[in-house]
């Protein structure tokens, strides 16, 4: 389900103006800042809306922001899309913007190949405040579901690339018509309005939120300002420094309460666990806190491990081998042992408020997030 967040349907890939120009080797191959006009950007769906805001304390001195007004409501689906044409945007490595919403929300930015498959990256982005993204053309992750389009090679080809879309992810967990997972997203119906500036699409590369050392993988580099993870039934999640971990990690911080969950959802790219045997990982919880462990298979298969981390914030190393994973009772593939090249999501749950109806305001840290094949 959360891969099919990650990027809409075809529909909002739709064209719009083309990127061109000659470019020099070290020049940006896009540079929007929107000081005269929205530079190409339009608005695709039933209420959406594109223009150019100047607003003192929206809109950087000398520039402009791209103002994206668009509903979330059931059958909503906006997006705000600029369209390239091919090869333009071959030598393309990193892509830079900044947000703000109106609320607390994941965008997903989507780029859509010709006549192949639509790759995708999300983005965690706080109400009322800038946040700086920077994305590697390598953390764009190919999406798979039975609608996505088909892919001839399986990897990203920036000389294919016709579009780029961003869009509000809120828009789908109302689609589901589900109103307690609408519940745990807290999900704000209604108007909205987001705004975007910087926009660079540049030549140079950047590290990527995820990297292989010889026998590791790290799963999360926290290499970029943004988060690329989904929470649900959390209040904050955001990037921290320092305790009680050592270095940058992902500090979630909820309430756990009886009957409820709160998750945390970090899409992966399918290479990753490929001939590795061990997840390893640092935690730290404010409360004592029961973990469910999870990953999941592009073909519903989910794969399951409970921890137990202690209170009072202390810092915790778990080395959990990856052939203890049991299958979970909500796993829908065919078969009874987890496939690793065909992981698409790995998740933290704290399911305490549901097992043991805990009832407490909690802080949770999780960072040097690795996946080896040394077991050592």
């Amino acid at each position: 389900m959360v891969k099919s967040l990650i990027v809409s349907s075809s529909v909002l890939l739709a064209a719009c103006a083309a990127v061109s120009g000659a470019q020099t080797p070290h020049s940006p191959l896009v540079n929007h800042t929107f000081k005269e006009g929205v530079e190409g950007w339009v608005a695709m769906g039933t209420t959406a809306k594109v223009g150019v805001s100047h607003e003192s304390g929206i809109a950087q001195p000398s520039a402009g922001a791209l103002k994206f007004d668009y509903g979330v409501g059931k059958g909503e689906l906006n997006a705000v899309i600029l369209q390239t044409s091919l090869d333009s945007w071959t030598k393309a490595k990193s892509i830079k913007f900044r947000v703000r919403s109106d609320s607390n929300t994941i965008f997903a930015v989507a780029l859509q190949e010709q006549d192949g498959g639509r790759y995708g990256a999300i983005v965690q982005v706080p109400k009322d405040a800038w946040q700086t993204v920077e994305l590697s053309t390598t953390d764009f992750i190919l999406a798979q579901d039975p609608n996505d389009p088909k892919d001839p090679d399986g990897k990203l080809d920036m000389d294919r690339v016709t579009s780029l879309a961003v869009t509000d992810v809120a828009q789908f967990f109302v689609s589901l018509d589900n109103p307690a997972l609408a519940s745990m997203f807290d999900i704000k119906q209604g108007s909205h309005t987001a705004y975007f500036d910087s926009f660079v699409v540049g030549t140079e590369a950047i590290p990527a939120n995820t990297a292989s050392t010889g026998d590791t993988v790290q799963l999360e580099t926290f290499a970029h300002p943004q988060l690329g993870w989904i929470g649900l039934g959390v209040t904050k999640i955001a990037k921290s420094e320092g305790k009680p971990l050592e270095g940058s990690a992902l500090h979630a911080e909820y309430h756990q309460a009886p009957g409820k969950l709160a998750l945390l959802n970090r899409p992966l790219q399918s290479w990753v666990l490929t001939g590795t045997k061990v997840l390893t990982f640092d935690v730290a919880s404010a409360q004592p806190a029961k973990l469910l462990v999870q990953f999941e298979q592009y073909d519903g298969g989910k794969y399951n491990m409970t921890i137990e981390v202690p209170g009072g914030s202390v810092p915790q190393h778990k080395k959990l081998l990856l052939s203890g994973f049991a299958r979970g009772d909500d796993s829908t593939d065919k078969d009874t042992k987890i496939h690793l090249a065909s992981i698409k999501s790995l998740a933290v749950i704290d399911i305490s408020g549901l097992v043991d109806k805990a009832d407490h305001d909690n802080s949770l840290w999780i960072n040097h997030i690795n996946a080896t094949s040394l077991t050592q």
